[in-house]
């Protein structure tokens, strides 16, 4: 018979080989069949300890076996849970019933307990409830106030005056970039302003604090002169004015394109020439997607010929193609024009990244490339691509629309009151109509910003569900009853203004739909506060008091109002509907367990946002590389980076993604699933190594148990673990009879509980242990078991597996 020393040798040397020889007993396997095939049906702890067989197994894989008779015990731990530290199972001495109890949830998770894995289900309905919170954030209503405001007046200010002399604004501008006004005098900031950037000794480039530089590169007056609020670093200020201010926007930019925006961003300002642009196939492949091109499919060479020939000449290559998308992208890029400074250019820095964000549709480039050849109603209606966007940016579906009432629509214009557009009761058809009024403007139709940049414009805000129904059902809404009788179009509505229908007063809403936006300076509006603006500009664009049944067929409804929303959505201040909650959830369940590592959780933005949010954490606000380190560091370790943390919403978003103890498995793992089956294979391996030699059972014990150990307290709590300890240490059993204290205190000078943590030192321990219990209960002769204290590793003769195979053999 083998030594306790190298039996649990043979064993523990490769752990994984010795489980899936365990695996092919034939009675492990059919109980873990039988366990894996129905522990996801069971939804209640009655359902649970009445099959004895899915229980039995359950009970051994934490070591409990010999309490699983008693039912009534474990059904009070089980209903009374892990959440209260008071509860029956924290009570008791023994932690394995606490670690059974929380595999088995129910109290906690409910019917969901036997399927429950934290990155899946767990993170889902987090999101959902975070969600709902920071919709009562403290500044929201104030944020949605000032956006408003800031959206609505930016483009007046043509002039540092300007800008100066609105102290709201300036008071907002400068907070987008973390500066105060109200801490800054006047004089500097005018001075900073009238620098600009472009000269590096200017004084908003010779502070130290570069938010001031920031500031002053986007309002840029010196350079862009009256042009400045337009262009997108001004316009896009408040998505850095909520995170500058602590207010958490409700949705978050989860585009995975964002890492190609911001890669482009950083890159494309090295590109000097055609050459340099074809050499760097990231942005060659997003300047190309962002005018509806596919670089992978098109010859470097073709590529070539068309940037070089321009579009100065109506007979360059770009030119003579039919689909205008290749000019687009040349006249962007239009390096035998422009040379080096092709890539100063706002069609490159602005215009080109705007684009690619709106490449997930191709349609948006081929109808930006191609409307201009539309000359007639025909032209339009033999295009079956336009045709199809320009009425679905109106709402109406080209294929449920017969050709002939589209032609007729179109042919019979708007002017005349007595049009089929006019007459007719979908008022869709009108706003189609009005923008291709081929009737009206002829060949020019297609020049005029009604259909090209309006049409665009709404084709891109009903990409968002919302924003789809509300273009599609507002026509039908003929008074404020309606309005109010429609909750989808309602909250639609009050959110482009900056409202939560949610939380508003339904009195209040009705008297402004109703009665007009009243005196402001009125208690009843004063005690609106911030709101108070919101609700005057709803009552403005939904005037049924003064335009009655023809109040929804107004430009403000039907125009200004999605716009509105898609503005104050996209930054944030929309509280998400059901729709783009669903939305989200539906992609992250689909993909979460497609992750197997932390590389793959940040690379995917749109996963790793949602998952941020869940947890109550501002994605934008979050640095990457130290939401990584957070993540590498676990939190087995009480130490670990999420661990020392104030916030435990960074340890519970670690608990969820724990790659770190988890590794591949980290989001498809479920304690009462494959977790409990691997408890049952090292406790089966642990008894059948015990029926031949109780030592090489406890050695292979303590070896599972000690690295998670943080004190000699849990040693001596645990019988078995104890006895490893005071064997090792060549103590007698009548020591386990000491004070506790005394006892701990003696192992504490024998040995650092820390060292466990290392395999190294836990190794020599285990040798330790095996060879004293030999010693103690001899398996051979007394000869050979004190010669393993002196003996070297076996390198040659017998195999350890031939042993373990001798070991095996029946006699």
């Amino acid at each position: 018979m083998l030594s306790t020393y190298l039996s649990y040798r043979l064993i523990a040397q490769d752990i994984p080989k010795s489980i899936d020889r365990v695996e092919k007993q034939p009675a492990v396997d059919r109980e873990t069949k039988y366990y894996l095939d129905n522990i996801g049906k069971v939804t209640s702890v009655d359902d649970f300890v009445n099959d004895y067989r899915l229980f039995n197994y359950a009970m051994k894989a934490y070591g409990l076996s010999d309490m699983t008779y008693a039912k009534a015990f474990m059904v009070k731990a089980l209903k009374e849970g892990v959440s209260d530290p008071d509860s029956f199972a924290n009570k008791l001495t023994d932690k394995r019933y606490a670690e059974f109890v929380k595999a088995f949830n129910f109290q906690k998770l409910g019917g969901t307990a036997t399927t429950y894995n934290p990155a899946q289900q767990g993170v889902a309905q987090n999101y959902a409830l975070q969600i709902e919170l920071n919709s009562t954030q403290l500044d929201l209503d104030r944020a949605r106030a000032e956006t408003a405001n800031y959206v609505a007046h930016i483009g007046d200010v043509k002039s540092i005056d300007d800008l100066m002399a609105d102290k709201r604004l300036l008071t907002y501008a400068m907070a987008s970039f973390g500066l105060d006004p109200a801490k800054e005098p006047p004089e500097t900031v005018r001075q900073t302003l009238e620098g600009g950037v472009s000269d590096p000794n200017s004084p908003a480039n010779k502070l130290a604090d570069k938010r001031y530089a920031n500031f002053v590169a986007a309002f840029d007056f010196v350079q862009y002169g009256d042009q400045t609020t337009q262009r997108a670093a001004v316009q896009q200020a408040p998505k850095t004015y909520l995170p500058n201010t602590g207010v958490t926007p409700l949705t978050q930019n989860t585009s995975a394109m964002q890492a190609e925006v911001d890669y482009y961003n950083a890159n494309i300002g090295k590109v000097k020439s055609i050459v340099d642009l074809l050499g760097n196939k990231r942005l060659l492949n997003f300047a190309m997607t962002a005018f509806g091109l596919d670089a992978k499919t098109e010859s470097p060479s073709k590529i070539r010929d068309m940037l070089a020939g321009g579009v100065s000449d109506p007979a360059s290559p770009a030119n003579q193609l039919s689909d205008k998308r290749y000019a687009a992208f040349v006249a962007a890029f239009d390096f035998s024009q422009y040379g080096a400074a092709t890539t100063t250019r706002d069609a490159v820095t602005q215009t080109t990244p705007a684009y690619y964000l709106q490449s997930s549709d191709p349609e948006n480039a081929y109808f930006r490339a191609n409307i201009g050849n539309v000359k007639t109603a025909n032209d339009l209606l033999l295009d079956k691509r336009l045709l199809t966007y320009a009425m679905g940016a109106y709402g109406l579906d080209a294929s449920k629309e017969p050709a002939t009432k589209v032609r007729d629509m179109l042919l019979g214009g708007v002017t005349d009151p007595n049009s089929p557009a006019n007459q007719s009761s979908d008022k869709r058809y009108a706003a189609f109509v009005a923008a291709f009024d081929f009737a009206q403007y002829g060949t020019a139709t297609t020049s005029r910003p009604e259909a090209t940049e309006q049409t665009e414009r709404y084709h891109l805000e009903n990409a968002n569900p919302e924003t789809a129904y509300f273009r599609a059902n507002i026509g039908k809404v003929r008074s404020a009853k309606d309005l109010m009788s429609d909750p989808r179009l309602l909250a639609y509505a009050m959110a482009a203004y900056g409202l939560d229908a949610s939380i508003e007063d339904p009195e209040t809403v009705k008297r402004f739909l109703t009665g007009g936006a009243g005196d402001p300076d009125s208690i009843s509006n004063l005690l609106l506060g911030a709101k108070y603006e919101g609700y005057a500009a709803l009552a403005k664009a939904f005037d049924f008091h003064t335009y009655g049944t023809q109040t929804t067929s107004r430009p403000e409804v039907l125009d200004a109002t999605p716009t509105h929303y898609t503005t104050m959505d996209g930054f944030g201040l929309v509280k998400p509907g059901a729709a783009y909650v669903q939305g989200e959830t539906d992609y992250y369940l689909a993909n979460v367990t497609k992750l197997k590592s932390i590389d793959d959780l940040m690379a995917d933005k749109r996963l790793l946002n949602y998952a941020l949010s869940a947890f109550g954490l501002d994605p934008q606000k979050e640095d990457p590389t130290r939401i990584r380190a957070l993540l590498e560091g676990g939190i087995r370790d009480p130490e670990s980076p999420a661990n020392k943390l104030d916030n435990k919403a960074y340890a519970a978003f670690v608990a969820a993604f724990n790659f770190e103890q988890y590794g591949e498995d980290a989001t498809t793992y479920v304690a009462a699933g494959q977790v409990t089956v691997d408890k049952y294979m090292r406790q089966t391996l642990e008894e059948d190594a015990g029926q031949t030699n109780e030592g090489v059972r406890l050695a292979l014990y303590f070896q599972r148990k000690a690295p998670g150990l943080t004190d000699w307290y849990q040693v001596l709590a645990d019988k078995a673990l104890s006895q490893v300890a005071r064997i090792a240490f060549g103590m007698p059993d009548s020591f386990a009879s000491a004070d506790i204290d005394k006892q701990v205190k003696l192992f504490e000078q024998k040995f650092d509980i820390a060292d466990f943590a290392d395999a190294g030192k836990l190794d020599k321990f285990m040798t330790r242990f095996t060879t004293m219990y030999e010693i103690q209960n001899p398996s051979s002769t007394a000869t050979t078991s004190v010669g393993v204290l002196f003996s070297q590793p076996t390198t040659i003769g017998v195999s350890t597996d031939l042993m373990m195979a001798m070991q095996q053999m029946k006699y």
